[in-house]
């Protein structure tokens, strides 16, 4: 039997009609959404995309920990990566410096002035305190040199003493008195010769109970009898308001006197003052042939000014 020729013309497909496409299209639809819920929920592909999503998290979280753990430990590979972008930041970074740098200087430099003050006011306060002791060490010091100068005095021999303290005065002692915190009750009479350890500074002008008033060696008026120690010399040294010089007279034209030689106080009768009290040094020499005398200038052993403490020498001038 022969074979069956085939046809070589394609077969004719009937187009669907146009409501039929549309129905079809529309099931299609419904179809695939409800594939989608389906999946949604229980397709392995998400649950397989969750565990990769948390497997990420992990994985980086991991990673950051091992790169601190390297950082810690000077990793080596690690450093020349750190390094690596370091330097290729750089740039961006010198220009962000650039560009701060100002505001940053300006806010340093306000802190910096706030703190610069509070220090120098605190060096202020600490130098004040230090000169504050330092000025007090000082004032005890020179208390305690007066003291011990007054302790045993050898100038006045066997002559009793009263021992005063300083307690009022012009500002500086500049003035011709000064007060101390004895008076007659404790022997003290007018007259009597006021020393301290260096020497002659002046005698009691009024007495009472417990005050005494002192009319200083160097002020205007005050007098007092000299002998020239190493000559037969004498004269009256006169005070002229100033706290460390005297002026000398009479002194006999005939009797050699020189700078350097030292005055004190003569004894002579009737004085209210002691033999060979300490005066003060000659400084300077004025022979004046008119009035056949002998000027000098004395300047005192003992300062007057800021005095603390001074002796009262018990004497009573023999008549």
């Amino acid at each position: 039997m022969r074979p069956a020729c085939r046809s070589s013309s394609r077969p004719i497909r009937s187009m669907p009609s146009r409501s039929a496409r549309v129905s079809r299209s529309r099931s299609s639809t419904r179809s695939r959404a409800s594939c989608s819920r389906r999946r949604s929920a229980d397709d392995p592909i998400v649950a397989a995309r969750r565990t990769s999503s948390r497997s990420t998290v992990i994985l980086l979280v991991l990673t950051g920990i091992t790169l601190l753990t390297l950082s810690g430990r000077g990793f080596g590979p690690l450093d020349s990566l750190r390094s690596a972008a370091g330097s290729a930041l750089a740039p961006v970074g010198d220009a962000t410096s650039w560009v701060f740098s100002p505001l940053g200087d300006a806010w340093d430099a306000a802190f910096a002035q706030d703190d610069l003050k509070g220090e120098n006011d605190r060096l202020r306060e600490e130098n004040e305190r230090l000169s504050g002791e330092v000025t007090q060490a000082a004032i005890a010091t020179r208390q305690l040199q007066e003291l011990l100068q007054l302790v045993g005095i050898p100038f006045v021999g066997d002559t009793p003493v009263v021992h005063t303290r300083v307690v009022a005065g012009t500002v500086g002692n500049f003035g011709d008195t000064i007060e101390l915190d004895k008076g007659t009750s404790s022997g003290i009479a007018i007259g009597m010769p006021v020393i301290t350890g260096q020497g002659l500074i002046g005698r009691v002008r009024l007495a009472g109970d417990d005050r005494s008033t002192v009319e200083l060696v160097s002020g205007g008026g005050f007098k007092v009898g000299f002998l020239v120690i190493g000559s037969s010399a004498v004269g009256v040294a006169e005070g002229t308001g100033n706290p460390r010089m005297l002026d000398g007279t009479n002194i006999d034209i005939g009797q050699t006197v020189s700078s350097g030689q030292i005055a004190v106080t003569a004894g002579l009768r009737g004085s209210s003052f002691p033999p060979n009290l300490p005066i003060g040094t000659i400084t300077a020499v004025r022979p004046d042939e008119t009035a056949r005398q002998t000027r000098v200038d004395i300047e005192l052993f003992a300062s007057t000014r800021d005095l603390t403490y001074a002796d009262v020498v018990l004497w009573a001038p023999v008549r």
